[in-house]
């Protein structure tokens, strides 16, 4: 009987093992990129969870709410020529539960003018049925 309970357990260790949801993740990034290579600012902001609690951290700032941060990704970035092309590198997707994620990678900008790019760390978290950035942190 002990064995068979083990069994039953272990296997169903690894099923849930094997039913991380990184791609789903990883698609919710893909979506961010392509929007801003089309110079869509606000589907792009469709990654971020849409509360006033949802935080962005660059420069050295925070900035809390997804309206505030989309109003500063239009101030910064007010034309195709400024937003450029955009590619995400992931790096590591770690699950920290069933329902929330940290995401370390790499950004990158290809303009006429420069290159600037650094790294980001995420908490994105599943939330209505759907994974959301809650919080970013990005520097160069």
């Amino acid at each position: 009987m002990f064995k068979k309970g083990f069994s039953v357990l272990l296997l169903c260790m690894a099923f849930n093992a094997n039913a991380v949801p990184t791609d789903d993740i990883a698609i919710v990034l893909a979506g961010q990129q392509a929007a801003w290579n089309r110079g869509d600012l606000d589907e792009y902001m469709q990654g971020y969870w849409r509360n006033d609690n949802m935080r962005f951290v660059s420069n050295g700032k925070f900035r809390y709410g997804w309206e505030e941060t989309l109003a500063a990704y239009k101030k910064h970035y007010p034309d195709k020529a400024t937003l450029g092309k955009l590619t995400f590198t992931i790096k590591e997707t770690k699950m920290l539960s069933n329902y929330a994620a940290v995401v370390v990678g790499r950004w990158a900008l290809e303009r006429a003018k420069d290159n600037p790019s650094g790294v980001f760390t995420l908490l994105v978290e599943k939330i209505d049925d759907r994974w959301v950035i809650t919080h970013d942190h990005t520097s160069d």
